[in-house]
């Protein structure tokens, strides 16, 4: 369904439910730990807008009660937590579970993959709600998944030399993880562990020479354009990041039909809100950075190309290696209509620097 039609559909829905009395006499309080600190723009600003929704939605009777990062339970520990019922819920990014789960990086944002309205009509007019909930049953996890929120697509990352070429990337130290960070060292580049709050002094000792790390919004607050004054883009790593409530499944069952579309609905006015203002926070933040000095370049055509190249060579490999990930990667480019390798479509070359049209923001 086209995501204006789906914005009407949503409309209506938040009418009936903001209509509706609620039959609760004590509200439904659901611990649910965050991943992102809610004064982050894009990251962690969502859960917080979710929390006042469903508070306003159900009329204070169902309730959101948010925990910071630390606040009891560590990030990496949410899953199991919600899980084993520990607490009531999580707001997380599935790009946290990988170790886990391999596929859940594609459901939180991957290499050359889609953007927010590509997940959205994948999530709700393709098989990527199923998908995504079956990742978890068939990994032993009880709980209930909802996509809730976009945080935003990232740079190409922050770079203290200019990369002209493929040859410039390699022995380069950069900061990156995941699928992205394969990719990097397929062409030579070594990886570096660095926490996020650590990257500035990084750079400033000269002990990487690039690094990726959040959204632009969220990279304005680490100070990273006072040391380094270089941005490539686009962000071909992360395209998008995907933000999820996961519920505990007996906490999720124990909640009427009601409650329940309560907090559906509020998750999918989330990510149409959080769709739209996206572009807008990139824009502010990149335009903040060119005031500051910061020079913000496009990938050189045939960096893009080989990066392209290594992703379908990692993506053919971690594929092989696990046949659901294969499963998710493969109806997520027929859905999408993801370019074939470059390896197999004669046209590749001709496009190369480029995302597949499905990629692009429009």
């Amino acid at each position: 369904m086209p995501v204006r039609v789906r914005g009407l559909a949503l409309l209506a829905a938040l009418v009936i439910a903001a209509s509706s009395p609620s039959d609760a006499a004590e509200p439904v309080r659901l611990v649910t730990p965050t991943v992102y600190g809610t004064h982050l723009p894009g990251l962690g600003q969502p859960a917080a807008d979710l929390a006042k929704r469903i508070k306003a939605l159900s009329a204070g009777a169902l309730a959101l009660d948010l925990k910071q990062p630390g606040q009891g339970v560590q990030t990496t520990d949410i899953l199991d937590q919600v899980s084993q019922g520990t607490v009531d819920a999580g707001f997380s990014a599935p790009s946290f579970w990988a170790a886990k789960m391999p596929a859940a990086a594609l459901f939180a944002g991957y290499p050359f993959g889609p953007d927010a309205r590509g997940y959205v009509e994948w999530f709700y007019a393709g098989n990527g709600r199923q998908l995504y909930q079956r990742m978890y049953d068939e990994a032993g996890y009880r709980l209930h998944v909802i996509p809730c929120a976009f945080g935003g697509g990232e740079t190409g990352g922050w770079f203290a030399k200019e990369v002209r070429s493929p040859k410039d990337l390699e022995g380069l130290r950069m900061r990156i993880f995941g699928l992205g960070a394969r990719v990097m060292t397929r062409l030579g580049a070594a990886t570096v562990l660095v926490p996020g709050g650590a990257v500035a002094d990084a750079f400033a000792k000269q002990k990487i020479d690039a690094a990726e790390l959040y959204p632009p919004g969220v990279d304005r607050r680490q100070n990273l354009h006072g040391t380094v004054k270089l941005i490539y883009m686009p962000g071909w790593h992360q395209p998008e990041t995907v933000l999820e409530l996961i519920v505990n499944k007996d906490r999720w069952d124990a909640l009427d039909d009601r409650q329940r579309a309560i907090i559906e609905t509020a998750c999918e006015a989330s990510m149409l809100q959080t769709l739209a203002a996206a572009d807008e926070i990139e824009k502010n933040a990149l335009a903040a950075f060119t005031a500051d000095s910061v020079r913000i370049e496009q990938w050189p055509d045939a960096v893009m190309a080989a990066l392209r190249q290594a992703w379908d060579q990692v993506a053919k490999e971690e594929s092989d290696k696990n046949a659901f990930f294969g499963e998710v990667l493969d109806d997520l480019r027929a859905f999408t209509g993801t370019a074939a390798p470059a390896s197999e479509e004669p046209e590749a070359q001709a496009g190369a620097g480029q995302p597949p049209a499905a990629d692009r923001r429009e």
